[in-house]
């Protein structure tokens, strides 16, 4: 039996699972993205990578449909984690869950924490999923993602409650990295920013 997802009293306390991707790559990215999230999707400030980004999910997110073989598009919330999100491919014949990215270079954990936060979604909401696949759009290359084992789930946890915990004013965690930073679309907007100046 399928759960359905509803509103409830916890949706304050919500974290998104694109949140989680955002904040290995920065924790003050979510600060960011916080500030902008109630804005015009419209008006935000996108570089390049996040324009492509948009554009590769624009088919899952036109035509969200369901079919005997296939999810796309599905909402998903995981109670026991206070998790919400959206799905890009669950194949129901195959039980396997594919996130799609414009490119990937290489395979972060942040990708992996993402999948495993839609698979444990599903999961409680009474999907079966035994694969969990990375699909580069670009060159059309798939990455098989390990089932969360154990350990993984523990990690997973521990994450979602330095997410939770986290403080903007202790600027002491957060080491930047010019790399990240160069490609970060709020890096105009961080006074820890390294990404080399424009001026």
């Amino acid at each position: 039996m399928v759960k359905m997802w509803k509103a409830s009293k916890e949706m304050e306390s919500y974290l998104t699972i694109t949140q989680i991707n955002d904040f290995l790559f920065c924790p003050r990215s979510i600060y960011f993205h916080d500030i902008y999230r109630s804005t015009d999707s419209n008006v935000l400030c996108k570089a390049t990578p996040q324009l492509a980004g948009a554009l590769a999910h624009r088919t899952i997110d036109a035509v969200s449909h369901r079919t005997c073989e296939r999810l796309t598009g599905l909402t998903v919330w995981c109670e026991r984690y206070v998790l919400l999100g959206k799905i890009d491919i669950l194949d129901t014949r195959h039980h396997r869950l594919i996130e799609r990215k414009n490119r990937i270079k290489n395979v972060y954990l942040g990708m992996k924490y993402q999948l495993y936060a839609q698979y444990y979604a599903l999961v409680e909401m009474g999907y079966r999923v035994d694969e969990l696949q990375l699909h580069s759009l670009q060159d059309n290359r798939t990455y098989s993602i390990p089932l969360p084992d154990h350990e993984t789930e523990c990690k997973f946890e521990q994450l979602l409650e330095a997410i939770r915990s986290y403080d903007i004013d202790k600027l002491d965690k957060v080491h930047p990295s010019p790399t990240k930073c160069f490609n970060c679309i709020y890096n105009n907007l961080c006074d820890l920013s390294e990404a080399p100046s424009t001026d």
